[in-house]
């Protein structure tokens, strides 16, 4: 006779196998059922008396059955107006040209589209997001009406809602509405990062890194910029330019010390577009030689060294420099660790007469940027970047373990079958 009890173990593991295995699906597929409905693209940028147009998306994945829904769009007619709305034609969608589908007046500020769409549902095969009309649209041609104006679906009693007009209410209860928003004759718009740059070298040593500036047009429209600065160790390129919209270019700052004295140096760097922007430029140059009371020790430091130099929040970077002693005696070095032209730490370090030694630091950062380093008259950067998030299912490892499990399961079950046989 067969023991039933026996397989009990295998049950509780292929159950436990195959939760693994479905749950994420399960949980995705509930995510992503709903009633929506949705402006796109959700950001339109136009210019003056330019003709546009939007498209009204409607989602129902889950399948629900709905007769003659009212949709409403409402947008501000100091920016905008519509001049045509096209049917896509799916699922008996019928735009009611008999009663006033555009009113341009709706309001003294804003105009509304009234759509009507009938037999939503599974009856249609509607469970799916599907394209339900393209509506046109014409911009202000009055220059002084600049500004933004959204393209928003309302919720209002009876034949004015986004509802079944025999309730009056919004029976749908749309679980994903997302608005639209149209930016009407935004001139161009200048941006400059980092907002200040730190150099820092050693007296008649190598010239320090060069560092980068990201110049943007944020606005509409062409920018054409232009750059000059205060000083004269410093260089540009390039020094001017045009930029369209959403368009960037880097310019390279170098910084030239031959000739200049131990010091702290300052400079602006003065970029004009629709606005002027200001970069202050500071310049340190440490003394080559560290004089040591007493005795003729002569140090210097080299060799900057940053690793990782890109890491997690949190995680550790190792900032070194190598100090060498080129006079007769020994002596004593002070190392001072800036980032971001703040005292980080320091430390004091002996070098016997002719010998060279490593001086280090660990920091680590919690906040995700770039960090800049300045040592020993040296300068370099580091940059802690966002912990990225990986989701999406189990991932290789999971279905590897998977695969062993069941496998495991099936052998167990083979042998289980063989003893049973002879026992009965």
């Amino acid at each position: 006779m067969i023991k039933l009890w026996k397989f009990v173990p295998i049950l509780i593991v292929l159950a436990v196998c195959l939760a693994l295995t479905l749950g994420p699906v399960a949980a995705t597929a509930s995510a992503a059922g709903g009633i929506g409905i949705e402006v796109q693209p959700q950001t339109t940028k136009v210019g003056f008396g330019e003709n546009f147009s939007v498209e009204i998306w409607i989602n129902d994945t889950v399948a629900q059955d709905y007769n003659a829904v009212g949709v409403r769009l409402v947008y501000e007619t100091k920016y905008v107006r519509a001049t045509n709305v096209i049917d896509n034609g799916l699922w008996d969608y019928v735009v009611d040209h008999g009663n006033d589908t555009i009113n341009n007046t709706w309001s003294s500020t804003h105009g509304l589209i009234k759509f009507d769409a009938t037999m939503l549902g599974p009856g249609n095969n509607f469970n799916t997001s599907q394209l339900a009309f393209t509506v046109n649209f014409t911009s202000t041609s009055n220059v002084s009406n600049s500004g933004i104006s959204g393209l928003d679906f309302i919720f209002i009693p009876l034949d004015d809602a986004t509802s079944v007009p025999d309730a009056g209410v919004d029976q749908l209860d749309w679980d994903e509405v997302v608005n639209g928003t149209v930016q009407v004759g935004v001139p161009p718009g200048i941006s400059v990062s980092p907002h200040k740059l730190t150099f820092s070298a050693i007296e008649e040593g190598e010239k320090p890194p060069a560092q980068t500036l990201d110049v943007c047009n944020l606005g509409n429209g062409t920018l054409s910029w232009s750059l000059s600065d205060t000083a004269g160790w410093l260089s540009e390129t390039p020094v001017g330019g045009s930029l369209g919209e959403g368009e960037c270019e880097d310019v390279t700052v170098s910084v030239d010390v031959t000739g200049m004295e131990a010091g702290d140096y300052s400079a602006t760097i003065t970029i004009t577009g629709s606005a002027e922007v200001e970069i202050p430029v500071s310049l340190h140059i440490e003394s080559a030689t560290v004089p040591i009371p007493g005795g003729p020790a002569n140090l210097s430091a080299s060799s900057l060294s940053i690793s990782p130099q890109q890491v997690k929040p949190g995680e550790e970077v190792t900032i070194s420099i190598n100090l060498a002693n080129t006079g007769g005696e020994t002596g004593d070095y002070s190392a001072v660790l800036y980032i971001n032209e703040e005292i980080e730490d320091s430390q004091t370090v002996s070098v016997a007469a002719g010998a060279s030694k490593s001086v280090t630091f660990t920091v680590s950062k919690a906040e995700a940027g770039v960090y800049q380093v300045s040592l020993g008259g040296q300068s370099g950067q580091f940059e802690v970047v966002s912990a990225g998030w990986s989701g999406g299912g189990l991932g290789t490892g999971g279905i590897i373990a998977i695969v062993v499990a069941v496998i495991a399961v099936i052998v167990a079950l083979f042998f289980i079958l063989r003893r049973t046989r002879r026992e009965i």
